[in-house]
């Protein structure tokens, strides 16, 4: 996911450690019990340009896009998730509705 060909309209490839583990760490303290990624590892791989908006890679090889909230939750529905079978399935969705 680190080639820059992959990524088009305002989505970037998560490139930066440092940026990486600051998503991850704020996906983590959002989650409520209950919530679809609840307890799950997953890697920051993209980011929606200056919007709350990231792809995470999950263990099992899935993609789940999330609009992160910057505060802990307490529902499980929020923050809100996508999850796609693949990152070819993520991308053929229309710009828009990433």
């Amino acid at each position: 996911m680190s080639d820059a060909s992959e990524w088009d309209g305002d989505w970037y490839g998560v490139t930066s450690e440092t940026e990486q583990q600051e998503l991850e760490d704020e996906l983590v303290q959002e989650l409520a019990p209950g919530h679809v990624l609840y307890g799950t590892h997953v890697v920051a791989v993209g980011r929606r340009w200056r919007r709350d908006d990231v792809l995470f890679r999950l263990a099992d090889g899935r993609y789940a896009r999330l609009h992160l909230t910057r505060h802990k939750e307490s529902s499980p529905a929020l923050p809100t998730t996508d999850i796609y079978a693949s990152f070819d399935e993520w991308k053929a969705l229309p710009l828009e509705d990433r």
